[in-house]
């Protein structure tokens, strides 16, 4: 299933015909050319509001070479690289594993302290690599991002319900398909979407594991699951608070 997490760039030069602005376009250009889709903002404003973006965005490509970001003087680039350390320090706030690329001149890369290339994912030398192998760089790792964020049992069900498997297991449910015959069951299929009837199933799927005897992604996610909360053993069941107070009673 294709999600829609675009690569998001923050260069004031984005639209402008100079020569940062032809390169950063040139990159958004072959990111796009790859199939991954490309937000670019042009007013930097306070750089750390932008940092609201890390749970919808696949990766930040952040130009460093703009007037805003110093005259070249000590007191511009100090504030430079301050503005620089909120914005990753507000991200990383809310999100740990995002990729971040800084994109600018070679020089400037020289002056970046170690605080804010820790928290970096690589440095963009402007014109050292041609676009299109940035660009494949920056799809990379924006999609070995991508495919570690669903745990185990939801990325088992994303990948059951897209390829188009029939729920024998489960024929009342039919994946919706009932739902199709009229025109109030029309509306309702099309307000939840097919994504969630499809995945409507059977607690015992071969492809994602049993409920009953925890095996497969179910058994994958209550590791994961327990590892969250910090516990010894968690365990998946079906109904609801009095089938959980069972397993509680038969536990002690």
């Amino acid at each position: 299933m294709k999600f829609r997490f675009p690569v998001v760039v923050i260069d004031e030069d984005f639209r402008s015909e100079n020569i940062s602005g032809s390169g950063i376009r040139d990159l958004a250009d072959a990111i796009g050319r790859e199939g991954m889709e490309v937000v670019g903002f042009t007013s930097y404003g306070d750089l750390t509001a932008f940092a609201q973006q890390a749970s919808r965005a696949s990766c930040f490509i952040v130009s460093i070479d703009d007037e805003e970001f110093g005259d070249g003087s000590d007191d511009g680039a100090s504030q430079s690289l301050e503005a620089i350390q909120d914005f990753l320090q507000a991200v990383r706030q809310r999100n740990t594993d995002i990729p971040v690329f800084l994109y600018g001149e070679t020089r400037t890369s020289r002056h970046i302290p170690n605080e804010i290339l820790r928290e970096l994912h690589g440095f963009i030398h402007m014109f050292e690599d041609t676009p299109e192998f940035v660009a494949r760089h920056i799809i990379r790792e924006a999609n070995k991002y991508l495919e570690s964020l669903a745990p185990p049992f939801f990325d088992a069900l994303m990948n059951y319900a897209s390829d188009s498997s029939y729920s024998w297991h489960c024929p009342g449910h039919s994946g919706g398909v009932a739902f199709l015959k009229s025109p109030v069951g029309q509306m309702f299929h099309q307000f939840f979407g097919e994504n969630m009837l499809r995945a409507d199933v059977c607690n015992a799927v071969e492809e994602l594991g049993q409920l009953l005897d925890h095996t497969g992604p179910v058994s994958a996610s209550e590791h994961n699951a327990a590892r969250i909360f910090g516990c010894d053993h968690l365990f998946f069941v079906t109904n609801g608070t009095s089938t959980s107070n069972k397993v509680v009673w038969h536990s002690v």
